[in-house]
């Protein structure tokens, strides 16, 4: 093997909780005990198996339309396989070839697949696997759990059920079993971009490992960076080890509601009953998601939250109906429950956050300091301490104290240099456009004027006020990691 050389890159760019639970929810293939590793057919096997553990909790008392809802929501959730996978067909074709060149001739080689989260990934690679008509060890190993890129080598061998003789021997263990006589073998590395260390050594040799022309190792990496290996592996293509790459875009309002219906129509088929979600709230649910992430994982959650609220509306329902009864009243014949737009738009609303929070979280991170600069001036005007700058009354706050005090939070903060007299003035127009912001003019005789920003203009004659609530406004900058301490 070519001794690997170094190159330079950034340090890893992620933490290390944020996506092992994730991908556990959106994909389910981890382990409940959260293990880097798992088999693959082993992960389907519980995976395929979960849907009928829950079918046998429900008690055989329960009304039909409470198994609808049940069955329902089991195949809303994010840990569920679809029964089948819909659309992707030019990604389906890209990981087919690869399966065909590689595991099912024989031979080594490797894959990076990149996209954004909920885009379907691992998914659509572990259902091509199981279709596959050859049989072949894949295991999967998720690299966030991870504290050193080094450790990947014993990850890959635990999966693989080889016995590494040591920590440090992992490596030369790993290569006398790519290179053994046998059958190809497929592992996948799941958030590989975990593995992105100082010089990029662990990534060079699996990748040179599953070039050789004589490794029995199959290699495809997953991650959300698009230029994954342009940026970091630059070498690879010099090594003529670069691996094939395939790239899911977000999914498109057509493809969510594709998906979903998919699922819906899986359960109403099996239970002979009619889908529980009306077609114009899947397709008010696909636009919405579509429009902001293209993430399936929250199109699956919002139209389970929406059931879970439809099929509490419903029980109410029937026990009210149980009270006109005893009272000698004839109940009205219950209507069909179904997910309406109103549960889909509820759910949204509750999401997304109202429309004062989805344009505070808009702000860039300049503008918030703006905010903060407001919060504690109006904190010094009620403890009875504003500085003569700073003029704090019933019109707002003057904009060139607004400035002195934004000044003093990037000095607390230590991470930025505050931006120029001019840039803040733009700064501050721009909440204005916002409309979290009014600016006043108080000049005698212009009073309660809107005023535009310019450089030009007297600075004490301007009054920031606030437009939106000071709770609504502490929420967001609490929010924020960089500023929750100020604050």
């Amino acid at each position: 093997m070519p001794a690997t050389r170094s190159v330079r890159a950034s340090a890893r760019r992620r933490a290390l909780a944020e996506a092992p639970v994730s991908k556990q929810l959106a994909q389910g293939v981890l382990s409940k005990q959260m293990s880097p590793t798992a088999t693959l057919k082993n992960t389907f096997a519980v995976t395929k198996h979960s849907n009928a553990r829950d079918g046998a909790a429900m008690k055989p008392v329960k009304a039909k339309t409470t198994s609808s809802f049940v069955a329902t929501k089991s195949v809303l959730h994010r840990s569920t396989a679809a029964p089948q996978i819909v659309g992707r067909e030019s990604e389906q074709i890209a990981i087919r070839k690869f399966l065909q060149a590689t595991v099912e001739r024989g031979r080594g080689g490797s894959m990076y697949i990149s996209g954004n989260p909920g885009t379907g990934k691992t998914a659509c690679l572990q259902a091509l696997i199981k279709q596959s008509s050859v049989d072949f060890t894949s295991v999967l190993v998720n690299c966030v759990p991870l504290t050193r890129p080094g450790q990947v080598y014993a990850a890959i061998l635990n999966a693989l059920n080889v016995k590494a003789k040591s920590a440090d021997s992992a490596l030369a263990d790993l290569e006398k079993h790519v290179f053994r006589k046998g059958h190809v073998f497929l592992v996948i590395l799941d958030e590989v971009d975990s593995l992105l260390g100082s010089r990029q050594e662990v990534l060079y040799h699996l990748f040179e490992l599953a070039a050789h022309p004589d490794s029995r190792l199959a290699l495809v990496g997953i991650a959300n960076a698009l230029d994954l290996t342009d940026r970091f592996l630059p070498r690879l293509q010099a090594r003529n080890c670069e691996p094939l790459l395939l790239n899911f875009n977000p999914y498109q309002v057509n493809d969510i509601v594709a998906i979903l219906q998919s699922r819906l129509d899986s359960v109403a088929s099996s239970m002979a009953t009619e889908p529980l979600i009306q077609k114009a709230a899947l397709e008010l649910c696909a636009r919405k998601v579509a429009a902001t992430s293209g993430d399936l994982r929250k199109a699956l959650d919002v139209c389970r939250q929406a059931m879970e609220a439809a099929e509490a509306e419903h029980k109410r329902k029937g026990l009210a109906q149980v009270g006109d009864k005893e009272n000698g009243v004839a109940p009205a014949t219950a209507a069909s429950p179904k997910v309406t737009l109103m549960h889909i738009a509820k759910v949204l609303t509750n999401l997304n956050g109202s429309p004062t929070a989805q344009k505070l979280n808009a702000l860039n991170f300049q503008q918030k300091l703006v905010l903060c600069a407001y919060v504690f001036l109006n904190g010094k005007a009620t403890t009875g301490t504003p500085s003569k700058k700073s003029v704090v009354g019933t019109g707002g706050i003057a904009i060139s104290g607004l400035f002195a005090e934004y000044c003093a939070v990037c000095k607390q903060l230590g991470m930025l240099a505050p931006v120029t007299r001019s840039e803040f003035f733009d700064l501050v127009g721009m909440m204005e456009t916002q409309g979290v912001v009014t600016v006043d003019n108080l000049k005698a005789g212009r009073r309660g004027r809107r005023s535009t920003m310019s450089v030009s203009d007297a600075a004490d004659d301007r009054m920031v006020r606030l437009v939106v609530d000071g709770a609504d406004v502490r929420r967001t900058l609490t929010s924020t990691a960089a500023l929750a301490p100020l604050l």
